[in-house]
């Protein structure tokens, strides 16, 4: 009895997080979106009317002329009524527009030394940590499977579904095609929300999903794994062999899905994500970036003054795993923050989420997790 009810006062901890903050910060949104990516679609003609609430359906009919030409079939195209416009989506959306733009482009970035430690404190907290390790007798068959079938450790998928949905707990509750027609229809990007559109009715069209269960969030990622429907589309796995694949509630499908996008993208069995360092003398910004030109060996970093901050166990047994790998340093907050040596298998990260601080959560997460539980 104590021991159910210390986890769900953690749930609870951690869900009153998810409320005040999200999974991801509204920047975290856009390079979601943006590390979403696919075959290109043909996006017919530019909408020419008014962008005025009285138009919307209009436009709605417009995307759906769209997703036609896409192959998607007469009759889902008519059975998806009550497409509605969702201002909330706007102002949220307006509001990421806002802080990505606030800086005034003539003048220099302000730069802060504690950009990465403040986002990995609000992140990622013991609490999450502990919920991770006591989730793990639950899910470990599914969680098994996947990482045997596409060779991506445990605590990576752990990591990556405890950030991305809490746990499964924060998986949205906005209309999937409401929101998507919405944003494409304000017209900031709207290419990218209408591939978006026109992908997560091809989901419909292959029956993955019945469209009252197309939910997620704001901007129209789904399920537990929050793919937006071109991720989908690309990297959604059947876990179980059942003919479906739900990353809504099966976690052998959710695993499998989350497993098979790192795979996919070149995810490296044998790797860390990388390790923290110190620089021993100034270093020019521009020799970090995870650019393939700005890749070095560990012994070339190491003649550059670069060496491990913190020489734990742990961190000693990943240096050794890096020792004959190709590295890249990576510096967040540019010259005035921490710096990290990452792998390959960091980059494949930041393709689910092109931010360098998620990044480096996940990557922390997973560590945390494997120091836990022993994984």
């Amino acid at each position: 009895m104590q021991c159910n009810l210390t986890k769900t006062m953690k749930i609870s901890l951690l869900m009153s997080c998810v409320a005040l903050f999200g999974c991801s910060n509204d920047s975290e949104v856009a390079d979601k979106i943006k590390a979403s990516h696919g075959e290109p679609l043909n996006t017919g003609d530019t909408y020419t009317k008014p962008r005025t609430i009285e138009n919307f359906y209009d436009y709605v009919e417009f995307l759906k002329n769209k997703a036609a030409q896409n192959g998607v079939s007469t009759k889902t195209l008519g059975e998806q009524k009550n497409i509605q416009y969702i201002s909330k989506a706007v102002m949220l959306d307006q509001q990421q527009a806002g802080r990505n733009n606030r800086r005034n482009p003539d003048e220099p970035p302000k730069l802060n030394p504690n950009g990465a430690t403040n986002y990995l404190n609000r992140v990622l907290t013991q609490e999450k940590v502990d919920i991770a390790a006591e989730r793990l007798g639950e899910i470990m068959p599914p969680l098994e499977n996947a990482s045997k079938t596409y060779s991506v450790p445990k605590e990576y998928l752990l990591a990556l579904w405890g950030m991305e949905s809490s746990f499964g707990h924060y998986q949205g509750k906005y209309d999937v095609l409401s929101v998507l027609a919405t944003l494409a229809f304000d017209g900031r990007r709207e290419n990218l929300f209408s591939k978006e559109f026109i992908n997560a009715m091809k989901m419909l069209d292959h029956n993955h999903i019945d469209r009252y269960q197309m939910l997620g969030s704001w901007a129209g990622a789904m399920g537990q794994t929050q793919f937006m429907p071109t991720s989908f589309l690309n990297y959604a796995a059947d876990g179980d062999s059942d003919g479906v694949k739900n990353i809504w509630t099966n976690h052998y499908d959710i695993f499998a899905s989350i497993a098979n996008y790192l795979h996919t993208v070149g995810w490296d069995k044998d790797l860390p994500w990388g390790i923290e360092v110190t620089l021993a003398q100034p270093l020019e910004l521009n020799l970090s970036g995870i650019e393939a030109n700005k890749k070095r060996s560990l012994s070339d970093w190491q003649g550059l003054g670069v060496s491990l901050k913190f020489a734990t166990p742990q961190e000693q047994q990943k240096l050794a795993a890096l020792s004959s790998a190709d590295l890249w340093l990576i510096r967040p907050d540019k010259e005035v923050g921490r710096a990290f040596l990452v792998s390959n298998n960091f980059r494949t990260i930041l393709d689910w989420n092109r931010s360098q601080y998620f990044g480096l959560s996940i990557g922390m997460f997973a560590d945390r997790i494997k120091q836990q539980t022993g994984l």
